[in-house]
């Protein structure tokens, strides 16, 4: 690597180091400040709802005994004392709840306001115990003359509480407003920092860039070039080789002579034609033609009349069968054609027709060419090769009743006929 592209990467790695750090510390002090903030903010509001609920008990608690006093209609010895209970219950569970999160110099005051509500209470269980005997007078005396005067300052202390924790709140956000100006400080700094090395970084990558783009165009022109050059060469071997495998394959299914199906490729088509029968139920047939004396032709004659022999019948056989059969040279003078979608009433006027056709047919030794047929349609739990023995069988029979004659193989075992 060139010394300007080491420039340029360890530029930009600096770069993004730094951009890296910098947002890192940005969400440090702000999700940390804020965090932070957050949980000061939270402990002293819990504080000064709680507080509020003690001056809440407390303000309840003295109207409780002022309406006891005054027998107000809404004081029912039977109702209203259990309420003053509970009152006191609450009182005690919000002061255990406040308790662990007073600071040391709270805690003076709160030890204060127990002292005070302690007072309170022995005095509110003297007015109750004069109020049940009867002294209502002297209840009012001692609850306006000694409760009243003791539950004022209680009030204010707490008031005093609730103060201190509004100026604990003020001065945490004063202290995280100056981390926040120290780290905006902080950050506008690596942001100068970071620029300028941009900057830099920049003009070098500029300049360099510039020189490697005439470097690159030139290598980029080359490469094309070369490219084009491979993928044409690419192409055509690619052509000549599917050529070559589709004559591959034309050769290994054709019959090289008549230009026929060969035995192998006729042998796929009965099995495909054998696996529709069993999934649709579409049954199939063969017929299989075989030239009659053709030993004669090629020893009166020579092989070459022979060859022409079978390319003629070839030609004529395909031509007399219907589109959606098949027709093959299955070895010799034999041919196999293969009647799909069809049943075996039908088999019989095609193999005439094929038979009738052969017969009529002109060649060029000025003698005439016969050919047997026989015909046989597939039955259930019958094999492709049992098929093809039934038609060899009628094949033969024909051959043997006098030959030029077409013979129908019918299956007899009852159990598979349909």
């Amino acid at each position: 690597m060139y010394h300007p592209t080491r420039l340029l990467t360890f530029g930009f790695a600096i770069i993004i180091l730094m951009m890296i750090a910098l947002s890192y510390m940005g969400f440090q002090s702000i999700n940390g400040g804020d965090s932070q903030l957050n949980r000061q903010v939270n402990v002293q509001l819990q504080k000064i709802n709680l507080i509020n609920e003690l001056s809440t008990i407390i303000q309840n608690r003295t109207r409780f005994m002022q309406s006891m006093l005054l027998r107000d209609k809404t004081f029912i010895e039977s109702e209203s004392w259990p309420n003053f209970s509970r009152m006191s219950g609450a009182y005690a569970a919000t002061r255990a709840r406040l308790e662990p999160m007073l600071a040391a110099r709270e805690r003076d005051v709160m030890r204060a306001i127990d002292d005070l509500d302690k007072d309170i209470s022995d005095l509110n269980r003297q007015v109750s115990v004069l109020f049940l005997n009867g002294s209502r007078d002297e209840a009012s005396k001692v609850l306006l003359s000694e409760v009243l005067p003791k539950t004022a300052p209680l009030l204010a202390h707490l008031s005093e509480l609730t103060q201190m924790q509004r100026m604990d709140v003020e001065k945490a956000l004063l202290l995280e407003n100056q981390d926040a100006q120290a780290s905006r400080q902080r950050i506008t700094l690596f942001s100068i920092i970071a620029v300028l090395i941009s900057l830099t970084v920049t003009f070098i990558a500029i300049w360099y860039g510039r020189k490697l783009s005439r470097q690159l165009q030139d290598m980029n022109s080359y490469l094309e070039q070369k490219i084009y050059e491979r993928t044409e060469f690419l192409l055509d071997t690619q052509k000549e080789l599917l050529e070559d495998n589709n004559e591959l394959t034309r050769m290994a299914l054709t019959d090289n002579l008549t230009g026929l199906s060969n035995r192998t490729h006729m042998n796929q088509i009965l099995h495909k034609e054998f696996s529709r029968y069993e999934r649709h139920n579409q049954r199939f047939g063969i017929i299989m033609l075989d030239i009659d004396k053709f030993k004669l032709i090629n020893d009166k004659y020579g092989h070459d009349a022979g060859d022409k022999v079978l390319k003629k019948l070839a030609t004529t056989i395909a031509s007399a069968i219907r589109s959606s059969d098949f027709v093959a040279r299955w070895g010799g003078e034999e041919f196999l054609i293969c009647c799909t979608t069809i049943e075996e009433e039908d088999l019989l006027p095609i193999a005439e027709t094929i038979r009738q056709l052969v017969a009529k047919t002109p060649f060029d030794h000025n003698a005439p060419v016969t050919a047997s047929l026989g015909c046989a349609a597939i039955v259930k739990g019958e094999s492709i090769s049992e098929l093809i023995k039934r038609a060899d069988v009628a094949l033969y029979e024909a051959k043997n009743n006098g030959r030029n004659q077409s013979m129908v193989s019918e299956f007899t075992d009852i159990s598979l006929a349909y």
